[in-house]
Formats: structure tokens, sequence, C-alpha cells
């Protein structure tokens, strides 16, 4: 069977949230991010497809045959129910993208600890990670999560563009005062105020940063307040 990658799956569900395909399946037995996109395109499928049944209007029957047949008499057909519709389904699309954009403060950490304990990156929080040397590789990832650092940054030991939430995100690992710290730069999701971070073993803080948000998490006991102002102060979103 071939591999499939999250990449792989993120489409497959993208258009077909219902697919049965066998790799996807076997992708997401071991991904608890696939998992958690899985599940929010199916509930999306499903509220667009509950917005699309708009109720027939009582008398509409009587009212059609009184008017004659549409076949007959097309000019005479109003097609309020696909108005009807549209303007149902762009109030759910727009609720739903500033769900994306605005999301719960705990489902929002839930989340990012999930995305840090899968399998294919947890291996980034390895405290004896060597230091990435090339900042100019550090510099294209967070061009590719359309994010700027202004002055760089130290001690980073993992570097990589990732999705989250179906958006690209840049997924870095510095060393801290006792042991390894994750940051995420996550431009397409903001928060109004500082969220806490605290469950299955993790602690930190997700930080309000212009259009976008950063959070900053650890398994350890390195404090991540320090880490704040310095991040603000930092981070720029390019796009």
């Amino acid at each position: 069977m071939t591999v499939v990658t999250c990449l792989d799956a993120r489409r497959t569900l993208g258009a077909e949230p219902q697919s049965r395909d066998a790799g996807v399946a076997e992708h997401l037995r071991g991904c608890a991010a696939c998992t958690a996109f899985a599940r929010d395109m199916l509930s999306l499928d499903g509220r667009l497809e509950r917005a699309f049944r708009v109720d027939v209007p009582e008398g509409l029957e009587a009212r059609i045959v009184l008017d004659g047949s549409l076949k007959n008499h097309p000019r005479r057909f109003r097609p309020w129910m696909a108005a009807a519709a549209s303007a149902a389904m762009a109030v759910l699309l727009a609720g739903l993208a500033y769900q994306h954009q605005h999301p719960q403060g705990a489902a929002l950490a839930d989340a990012v600890v999930k995305h840090i304990e899968n399998p294919e990156e947890v291996q980034a929080i390895a405290p004896d990670r060597a230091l990435i040397r090339d900042a100019s590789y550090i510099q294209g990832v967070l061009q590719g999560a359309g994010a700027g650092m202004q002055g760089g940054m130290d001690d980073v030991t993992y570097a990589q563009v990732c999705l989250f939430h179906g958006e690209r995100v840049a997924h870095l690992v510095v060393r801290g005062q006792n042991g390894p710290v994750t940051i995420m730069l996550l431009r397409h999701t903001h928060v109004d105020k500082t969220v806490p971070v605290d469950e299955d073993g993790f602690h930190g803080v997700i930080i309000p940063a212009g259009k976008g948000s950063i959070a900053i998490v650890t398994n350890n006991a390195t404090p991540v307040q320090p880490m704040e102002t310095e991040l603000t102060s930092k981070v720029e979103w390019t796009l």
C-alpha cells in the first residue's frame, strides 16, 4: 500500500470528506491532527447539506398550479429557493471562517498540544537534537509560512512548515533553560487575549500577535513568559 502523507490525506478529505480510501483510513489511525481535520470536514459537509435544505413555503404547490406549468412559462419562475440557499451558505461560510480565525481558547490550546504530540512531529522535541546552523534554512521556513523574524533566532533545533487547521504555519523548537520549547507562528489564527496551555504535561501560552498569534509551549520546567515579549517584538507577518 502506498504511504499516505498528511498532505495526501487532507487533499482527499477536503475534496471528499466521506472518502473510504484505505490508505487515508490507515493514515488517520495514527495521525491525531488529520483525524481532527477529517472531523472538521465531515462537520462542514453536513452543515452545507443542511444549508441547502430550504423549507417549501405553505401553498407553494397551489400557486404553481395557478400560475401554470413552469415548463410552459419559464419566465414566471423566480429562483427564490436558489437565492435563499445561496444566502444561507454565505452566512454559514462566513461563520465558519470566523470560527477558524477566532477559535475558542481551550479548543486552540488542545489543537496545539495535539499537533506537538502528533507522531510525525513529536520527535521535534527530542532533548538531544542538534542545533540548526543554517540561518538561511530557518529563514526559508519562516517565509514559507508567511512570517519573518527581525534579528533571527538562536538555539533552533527544529524548523518546519506544517499544516495547522488547514493553513501553513512555522513550527520551531528552541533550546530552553531546562529543555526544548516549541514555538508555532500561527499567521491565520487570531486570539483576542493570551490563552493558557496546560494539558498532557505541556504548559505555555498562545499570545496575540497582530492579525495572527504565537504559541509558546514546553513539557519541561523552562519558563515561557520571558519569550513572550521577545517574540512579539521580533515576529512579523509577510503575507
